[in-house]
Parts: structure tokens; C-alpha cells; sequence
């Protein structure tokens, strides 16, 4: 299972039943240094908790620069 959660405010985003490792969600092909920052594996490693920014905390007017809050 995948679940989202915004990294700035915790807010849950929703979920995904599947297996974290499937192709269309895109998650095995990031780089390990962004794999490492953007998802965090359950000890069995079953379940991956993926951190993006809920459309409450992104930045608005859009700036490229403020993507690191």
C-alpha cells in the first residue's frame, strides 16, 4: 500500500492498495537520494508513506524556488 501525506502539514491525501514498486506510480524510477527523501518504507516493507505538498501548502503565486518548504 501507498499512502501520501503532505510533508508540510501531515494532511493525508490519499492512498494507493497496490504494491509501492509498481511502474505507473513512477516511485522505483526516482534517484535513491530522492527515494530516500520522498518515501519511507514500514518496517516490513509493505506499506510506503510518499511526502509531497498538498495543494494548501504549494507556494502560490508558483515559484520554482520555494518547491524545498
Amino acid at each position: 500500500m501507498v499512502r501520501y501525506v503532505c510533508r508540510h502539514c501531515g494532511r493525508r491525501m490519499g492512498h494507493f492498495d497496490g504494491d509501492w514498486r509498481d511502474p505507473m506510480l513512477g516511485l522505483t524510477n526516482l534517484r535513491q537520494e530522492e527515494q530516500e527523501e520522498l518515501v519511507t518504507l514500514d518496517d516490513r516493507g509493505t506499506t510506503a508513506t510518499v511526502k509531497i505538498l498538498c495543494d494548501h501548502c504549494l507556494p502560490v503565486p508558483w515559484d520554482d524556488n520555494l518547491w524545498y518548504n
